[in-house]
């Protein structure tokens, strides 16, 4: 895991871009703090910064170039021993025992093609002396950040904004349309980002770039349903399908020659994760985090079911609780290490904060919910394909439909109130559908994954945790594991529910039914008749409390004129909304965090 950096452009000199890149890097040096390096050959300039993982030697260092190509490379091939193997089969032999350097000898002996072969978290960038050629590519889900801007005669591209910026060669100027998509969802569509000349590479999206050419994108990855054929197959073999793919998948990723742990909420997708960790290794160490509401803890602190589940595991487990004066301690460096303003993310940072001392990587259960359908309207929809009206809709439009109302129901801001705050024209939904199937499970899986966890999910956790130089890996997001969840049928992945047991319990939701059922065996008993609960920060008492000041402050109508984001009385109204109890915390802290954001990383 790593921050990747550089320019391809033949405007600058190269010492003005090594300048430039050597920038970047520090400004991204908590991303990797081993080792930097940077190159320079024609129009391209490589920077990285290295978080030692796999292959701790001098002989794993980037940028790493052989017969022509240098890489740099930001992430883990999970596969790369079984790759490895392959080539050294076909003839090649190896200086280094990295995944770098598999990376790189398969790109010499399949170009492109290559991309086909990785299964992984990844975001890289390599020159093609040979072919006069840039090339950068971002991983199907896109675990791993890529974010580039235009500049004269080519782009730059970093792994952060933060890194961007640095260069000085990226306009601040923010994106109107971005600010309200911030405001109505709580983070930015991509391949849009709040700042109007940076974009996102696109999960699963390859770039290549001459001198004097336009970039050519390509897609080598696309979310496909059915791409597994589970017709015929019973729910005995159909679950110890699935149950092979998460521990194929789970074992490719618990290979690292640095100190490895998990996150173990007490949920089901973490209990399942560490319940087979612990089948396989003696001693495995487990964290969980709780935040402290005023005199006692919160009451949807899942802190106490995360240790009887370590307890009943047999594995270690610490217990972290964050103070509310930590918070408000912190809260600055919070803003700067997601790097883009965010409604979410601060439960990550903490608990990475506090783990970073004893580990370098982390594996959590993030993606569970999303790919087996673990949230509450997940179970909802099976009630509304038993209404009528549902029935006469036409069935390509039911996933697009149940989406919409979702939206509605948990916006931020309604589309009116953002209007209010932040004037200027937004750009109608242009949400893509990336699925070919009519079955509505299904589509709004896919639409899931290519919104909340893709532009929110998944780049929250990476920035949060790579702040503290912490590497995450989420086998439940597995390339192979998400076509097997996209192909099961809809009564697999949620059951009708039990009537008997208690309410909001996962027996009586029924969501998450196939993962669910490959956890139990291994989980305390009464596991199922707990409720379902979501990690709920106590902000609604601590913005009301402890850290008022600093909402107060933010939102004061001096500071929100001076920023000029938003309308000052709407700000009011919403501060004011809050202290009377009309409105949730979700609002003011959305956007206490924007202005935050914008003291510790746009004017930084």
């Amino acid at each position: 895991m790593c921050g990747i950096a550089g320019i391809f452009s033949s405007f600058f000199s190269h010492e003005d871009a090594e300048v430039a890149t050597a920038q970047m890097l520090k400004a991204m040096r908590h991303r990797g703090p081993d080792s930097s390096g940077i190159f320079s050959c024609g129009p391209c300039t490589l920077g990285h910064n290295r978080l030692a993982v796999i292959d701790t030697t001098n002989a794993a260092s980037q940028p790493m170039t052989e017969s022509g190509v240098t890489l740099i490379f930001n992430g883990e091939l999970y596969n790369f021993l079984e790759e490895r193997r392959r080539l050294e089969e076909g003839g090649d032999v190896f200086k280094s025992a990295s995944d770098t350097e598999v990376l790189l000898k398969l790109y010499l002996r399949y170009g492109r093609d290559c991309l086909a072969r990785l299964r992984g978290m990844y975001a890289f960038a390599l020159w093609d002396k040979r072919e006069k050629t840039f090339f950068c590519a971002r991983d199907p889900l896109g675990i791993k950040p890529f974010l580039f801007s235009a500049v004269q005669g080519g782009i730059i591209f970093a792994s952060e904004l933060k890194g961007l910026l640095a260069s000085g060669l990226v306009s601040r100027e923010l994106s109107r349309n971005a600010l309200r998509c911030l405001l109505e969802r709580g983070s930015v569509s991509q391949p849009a980002s709040i700042l109007a000349d940076v974009l996102w590479l696109l999960p699963g999206q390859c770039m290549s770039l001459r001198e004097g050419a336009s970039p050519i994108f390509s897609q080598f990855s696309t979310l496909k349903a059915g791409k597994i054929n589970l017709t015929g197959m019973h729910w005995e073999e159909v679950l110890a399908l699935g149950r092979r793919y998460v521990e194929t998948a789970l074992e490719r990723q618990l290979i690292a020659d640095v100190p490895l742990g998990a996150f173990l909420s007490g949920g089901v997708d973490s209990s399942l994760l560490v319940a087979l960790m612990a089948q396989r290794h003696s001693n495995v160490s487990t964290f969980s985090v709780g935040f402290e509401s005023g005199l006692e803890t919160a009451s949807d602190d899942e802190t106490d079911d995360a240790v009887e589940v370590a307890r009943h595991l047999g594995v270690r487990h610490t217990k972290v609780v964050v103070r509310q004066s930590e918070v408000a301690e912190d809260l600055r460096a919070v803003a700067k290490g997601l790097d883009h303003p965010t409604v979410d993310g601060v439960n990550s940072w903490f608990i990475a904060k506090a783990v970073r001392n004893e580990l370098t990587v982390a594996v959590s259960g993030t993606g569970g919910d999303e790919l087996f359908a673990g949230y509450p309207w997940f179970g909802a929809m099976r009630e509304w394909e038993n209404a009528a009206w549902w029935r006469k809709l036409p069935r390509s439009l039911r996933g697009e439909t149940f989406l919409d109302v979702f939206d509605q129901q948990y916006r931020i801001f309604s589309a009116q109130e953002a209007e209010l705050l932040c004037h200027g024209t937004r750009k109608p939904n242009q949400r893509s559908d990336p699925l070919e199937t009519e079955e509505a499970l299904t589509r709004v899986t896919g639409l899931v994954l290519q919104g909340y966890t893709r532009d929110q999910l998944l780049a929250d956790i990476d920035n949060a945790t790579m702040w503290h130089s912490l590497e995450v890996r989420v086998p439940l997001l597995d390339e192979d594991l998400l076509d097997f969840a996209l192909s099961l049928p809809p009564h697999m992945k949620v059951g009708t529910g039990s009537d008997v047991a208690p309410e909001g319990s996962y027996a009586a939701t029924g969501v998450k039914r196939l993962l669910l059922a490959m956890a139990e065996p291994a989980l305390p008993a009464g596991f199922m008749l707990r409720a379902k609960r979501g990690f709920t920060l106590p902000f609604d008492g601590w913005l009301r409390g402890g850290l008022f000041p600093q909402m107060d402050y933010l939102l004061s109508e001096t500071v929100v004129r001076k920023r000029g984001f938003f309308e000052p009385g709407a700000v009011t109204r919403v501060k004011r909304s809050f202290m009377e109890g009309r409105c949730t915390w979700v609002q003011p802290w959305l956007l206490l965090m924007a202005e935050l954001w914008a003291q510790e990383v746009l004017d930084a």
